[in-house]
């Protein structure tokens, strides 16, 4: 874990990618890092705690970019990455529907 004063936000953006992700396999469920893949064994979703942000890392966004809703673009860093560093923010909320997208992929990437 590189940074332990995220832990608060990782968890809270951890149970909502696991909830959302409910019925696939989690590969890694530690303090600090999450990873999700599909049922075929491929990458899905992954929630670590960086030096400065906890990133969420979804790889449908990589081969369905336009799945990301408008209110999270300011969150985007990469191709899959998205960066929060507050647990306040209000742009967590969207994470449900971002997860729903990223869902009804599977089995096309």
């Amino acid at each position: 874990m590189k940074n332990p004063s995220h832990l608060f936000l990782w968890a809270r953006l951890a149970e909502i990618v696991r909830d959302g992700s409910a019925g696939l396999p989690v590969t890694v469920d530690e303090p600090g890092d999450l990873r999700i893949e599909t049922v075929a064994g491929r990458p899905f979703a992954s929630v670590r705690i960086q030096l400065h942000h906890v990133g969420i890392y979804l790889l449908p966004l990589y081969y369905y970019p336009y799945i990301l809703p408008s209110s999270l673009e300011s969150k985007k860093s990469g191709a899959v990455t998205l960066r929060f560093t507050n647990e306040e923010d209000a742009m967590i909320g969207e994470l449900g529907t971002l997860i729903e997208r990223c869902l009804s992929t599977i089995g096309n990437y």
